[in-house]
């Protein structure tokens, strides 16, 4: 079996990406109906942030989007598929996003979640983040980088 490899995400893994995120928010998509769309517009991610995918030769296993806004990295969309979970590739992807924070000399990150998606508010903070308020169904999170 080949090995899981994190690299840049080009156009072509467009539609692999799409299904991730469904897969990875399917019961968020099912069971909160304010939740955002979290798989449109893929490719215009693709071309204007960071994009990172975790795969195991053309399967998408998970994918991280991110790009530096003001005096952070804002992490715009984690999602692992389903099938995948509990290989610690949230953690490998966010790293990519800290490596970026780091050589760009940031010192934080940041991100925004549902607030009832308390698995995912529950697996950020066990990786050090903190959450910093919250609005309407938004939960604001960072974590500083040491």
């Amino acid at each position: 079996m080949p090995e899981i490899e994190l690299r840049k995400a080009v156009q072509g893994d467009a539609a692999p990406i799409r299904a991730c995120i469904q897969s990875a928010y399917a019961e968020a998509l099912r069971d909160l109906p304010d939740l955002p769309d979290v798989s449109g517009g893929v490719e215009e991610e693709i071309a204007a942030h960071d994009v990172y995918v975790a795969a195991r030769g053309q399967d998408v296993l998970g994918v991280v989007v991110f790009e530096r806004v003001d005096d952070a990295i804002m992490v715009f969309n984690l999602a692992v598929g389903p099938w995948a979970q509990g290989q610690g590739l949230a953690k490998r992807l966010l790293k990519v996003a800290k490596d970026q924070a780091v050589h760009e000399g940031l010192t934080r990150m940041v991100l925004k979640t549902h607030v009832k998606m308390t698995a995912t508010r529950a697996m950020y903070q066990h990786m050090g983040w903190v959450e910093t308020g919250a609005d309407g169904n938004t939960v604001a999170l960072e974590k500083v980088l040491g």
